[in-house]
Parts: C-alpha cells; structure tokens; sequence
C-alpha cells in the first residue's frame, strides 16, 4: 500500500485502506500515538480524494468515526460513499458499527441487514454482524446480539471483537457457561485483554462503555 502512494500519491482508495491497516494496529496494538496520528492522516486523504472512490470514503469515514469520534465527517462520508455505490456491502457494514456506536441503532440495525443481503459470501461479511450486534446489544435484544456476534466470528475467528459481543450478550441472556466459554477464547486470542484496556479504547459513549464493561466483569474477564 506504501508503494502505492508513493507512485499515485493522491489515490484515495489506497489511502482508505492504509487508514483502516493503521486503525487495527492501534487499537490492537497498544494505542500508540504514531499508528493514530497516520491513520488519521491517510483517513482525511481518503475522504479528500473521494470524489471517485466510494471505497476511500467508507474507509476513511469508519476511522474518522472510530478513532477521531468526528461522527459529522464519518457519516457525510459514509453516505457519500453509499450514494456513489449503493450497492457497497463494505460501507454499509463500516455504516452499521459506526451508528451502533452512537446511538442510532435501529438505523444501523437496517444498514447491517443490508450489507449481509448485498454480500453472504464477502470475506468482511464480519462487519455488518459487529455492527448488528453492537446495536442489538445497545437496546437489550440479547439474543440477536448473541447471534450476530457467533456469525461473526465464524467469518472472522481470529478478530477478537465479536468474542467481546458474544461474551456479554450470553451474560445478559443468563447462559454463563457459555459466556465463560466465549470469554476464555477471547483471552486465547488476545492473552493480554482487559476490562480496563478495551474501556480505555473509548469507541463509544461512557454509558455504553459501561454497559459492555458490566457484562464483561460478570464473565469473570479481567479488570
């Protein structure tokens, strides 16, 4: 992707997708300034230059959402990048988490749904799930967030925020065994997880923060 740029400097396509690699490093990686401070960089330039790429702006507004909280900038270009290409399973599961996040559930509820119709065999199939199930979760449709969260994992097992999901929407349903279970895969997964280290990430408000840090802490992960 960096030789990319570095041939086509303004391609907003690569930009997106180099703001998206720098969002998981810092949100998986220790929160290093350095990782935020570029995506940011490359997530503006993807939504800059995204006059001709849906792309560039549905991943460049998921990190303006996620990391930078300017959910104006996120959703415009979102939106802009649903209008340029209605038919983007990718933007609407980035639309889906983003408005879970904020509180405009049944909206992102509806966009979820249409990114799995649009792409049942996309490999990021994951993310309208994480968006459905952050959003059903939110307003205490447990067993819908429990099994968008097992979807989710199966399209993508080895990414640790649908085990998160899955562990608290099984707390909240009363079936703890299967939340410890889902809580010991996700400590297999990520060793170092914490209540605290996942709070401390900050993607949503504070009262839904505590809502997930609730159902953790009763799944026995650690503080």
């Amino acid at each position: 992707l960096e030789q990319a740029i570095r041939l086509e400097p303004d391609y907003p396509v690569v930009h997106g997708f180099i703001a998206w690699c720098h969002e998981q490093r810092y949100l998986r990686a220790g929160l290093q300034a350095g990782a935020r401070e570029a995506e940011l960089r490359h997530a503006h330039a993807g939504i800059q230059g995204g006059g001709g790429g849906a792309m560039g702006l549905a991943m460049g507004g998921f990190v303006l959402g996620v990391l930078a909280k300017n959910y104006d900038a996120a959703l415009d270009a979102l939106d802009r990048s649903l209008a340029l290409s209605p038919s983007s399973a990718l933007a609407f599961g980035f639309s889906s988490i983003i408005r879970s996040l904020i509180g405009e559930d049944d909206t992102a509820i509806a966009h979820a749904g249409m990114g799995i119709r649009l792409g049942p065999h996309d490999p990021l199939i994951y993310l309208p799930y994480i968006g459905l199930s952050y959003a059903s979760f939110f307003t205490g449709r447990f067993a819908q967030a429990a099994s968008a969260a097992a979807r989710a994992v199966a399209a993508n097992p080895r990414f640790s925020v649908p085990h998160y999901l899955a562990t608290a929407a099984l707390v909240r349903l009363g079936r703890m065994e299967e939340a410890k279970s889902a809580a010991q895969a996700l400590l297999e997964l990520q060793p170092d997880f914490t209540i605290g280290g996942l709070v401390s990430g900050n993607i949503t408000t504070a009262d839904r923060m505590a809502m997930l840090a609730s159902a953790l802490r009763e799944a026995g992960l650690p503080e």
